[in-house]
């Protein structure tokens, strides 16, 4: 029983891709589940102008069971724009300055978490397991414990959990730390993501029965006033075969889309992004306006293709993002623009997954570059696509996929210089090496699948 804020999209009518992104939770939580079957309970994404009470919609999509319910727009301002968005987001991202404090959305956030449990509630039977995702949810584990629900629940965190000073500023980290106790197993991407979850439990839970427990298997365990819970790291994965589709060579590649000429003597620079301002963006702009600024010889034999998908746009913090984005477009192609060249090509807008694995394979150097991420698995998308002459992976080290993909070349965000320098590296690296680097993150990415990651952390609840 899969619990999150957003379910998959159902499918188009028509037979065409959706040009939705898949998003790194439901690209992570799909495959596995397709493949034992199951239900998965969220939000539908429909907003109405007073509170629905109505019971939960059932549809299907391949073995998954969906059950969905709407939010009234109060909730989805308060809860989602509000409370998820404004305040968690970006503290569990570490941007302290962004973060927002309200009471009020704190208290919508505690209603919704409780307005799923009791939907879901009703639908459970006993040997099932329920599995809730993500920061929107974390207390519904004790929401269904106090409705009476004695079967095993896990949760997983797809975004960093930050370090505990910083986790201590929301007023009410105490008692989220308290409620993820409800939860039999808690798990989160990374080592460094856990060992600043163990450093909160025990900073905020310190009494006489508190106490955390390191096993030998990476895992820990964390009790307190009687009750236990196991926490580990499992890195998530994504489904490779799919971006190995022939069908995905369908279709004009980004030089003939952009009408980019002399491919492939011309070299293409490759960024796909949610536009967020975890994401790095105008930084790698800057990289990129550094790296012309230093290589003349790069100037109208290079394009920096830049894919947003608009997000958020009704939240202030998003609309700057954007704004900022828009303005260091301008002022790099106005300084280096010439003739038919233009250095920077904007995509605002987004792309079906079979377009994004034919662009993932036309980029010479594809640019993974957050200032913060979880996981960030548009990365291993990128390392899956690639064929008999892959391009150069440059990943930012503060993202998740960093501690598994060593082969990229990993760079410091926040150093625009250096950044730009693993970018004409990467411009310039062999095809002996390319392949090289690329033939090892390929085998992390097939060795540690979405199917592995669902399957090891549904093994470790069951026995928890």
């Amino acid at each position: 029983m899969v619990v999150s804020n957003r379910v998959p999209a159902p499918e188009r009518s028509d037979g065409r891709d959706r040009n939705t992104p898949v998003g790194g939770l439901v690209g992570a939580v799909a495959p596995g589940l397709q493949e034992r079957g199951g239900l998965w309970f969220g939000w539908s994404g429909r907003s109405t102008q007073r509170r629905p009470d109505t019971a939960p919609a059932l549809s299907q999509i391949g073995e998954i069971n969906l059950a969905t319910i709407d939010l009234s727009e109060d909730d989805v301002s308060l809860f989602y724009t509000g409370f998820a968005n404004r305040t968690m987001w970006p503290l569990l991202h570490s941007f302290t300055d962004r973060t927002v404090i309200q009471h009020s959305t704190y208290r919508a956030y505690e209603r919704i978490n409780r307005r799923f449990a009791e939907a879901l509630y009703p639908m459970l039977e006993a040997g099932d397991m329920v599995w809730v995702h993500d920061y929107h949810l974390m207390h519904m584990g004790r929401e269904l414990r106090e409705l009476g629900w004695q079967g095993k629940i896990g949760f997983f965190l797809h975004v960093p959990f930050p370090p505990a000073d910083i986790f201590s500023i929301l007023p009410w980290s105490r008692q989220i730390l308290t409620d993820l106790l409800s939860y039999d197993l808690v798990g989160v991407h990374t080592g460094r993501y856990l060992h600043n979850l163990a450093d909160s439990f025990a900073d905020q839970l310190r009494d006489p029965t508190s106490g955390t427990i390191f096993s030998p298997d990476g895992t820990s365990t964390f009790t307190h006033d009687g009750m236990s819970t196991r926490l580990g790291a499992y890195p998530a994965g994504i489904d490779p075969a799919i971006f190995q589709d022939p069908a995905s060579d369908d279709g004009g590649g980004l030089a003939q889309q952009l009408s980019i000429a002399n491919p492939p003597d011309h070299r293409i620079i490759l960024a796909v992004d949610r536009l967020d301002y975890t994401k790095g963006i105008p930084q790698r702009l800057r990289a990129f306006e550094r790296l012309l600024e230093r290589n003349r010889s790069l100037r109208g034999n290079v394009t920096f293709v830049q894919i947003s998908s608009p997000s958020r746009s009704r939240v202030p913090e998003y609309i700057r993002e954007k704004d900022q984005v828009d303005q260091l477009v301008g002022r790099i192609n106005g300084r280096f623009s010439e003739g038919g060249w233009v250095p920077v090509r904007y995509l605002y807008r987004s792309y079906s997954q079979r377009e994004l694995s034919r662009f993932y394979r036309d980029a010479d150097v594809f640019t993974v570059t957050p200032l913060r991420d979880g996981m960030n698995l548009v990365a291993k998308e990128f390392v899956a696509s690639q064929r008999e002459d892959p391009g150069v992976l440059v990943l930012s080290k503060f993202s998740g996929a960093a501690d598994s993909l060593t082969d990229a070349l990993l760079v410091n965000p926040y150093d625009v210089s250096g950044t730009a320098a693993a970018i004409y590296k990467g411009l310039r690296m062999s095809a002996s090496e390319r392949k090289r680097r690329w033939g090892a993150m390929a085998a992390e990415v097939w060795e540690h699948t979405a199917q592995r990651w669902s399957d090891t952390f549904s093994s470790d609840l069951a026995s928890a």
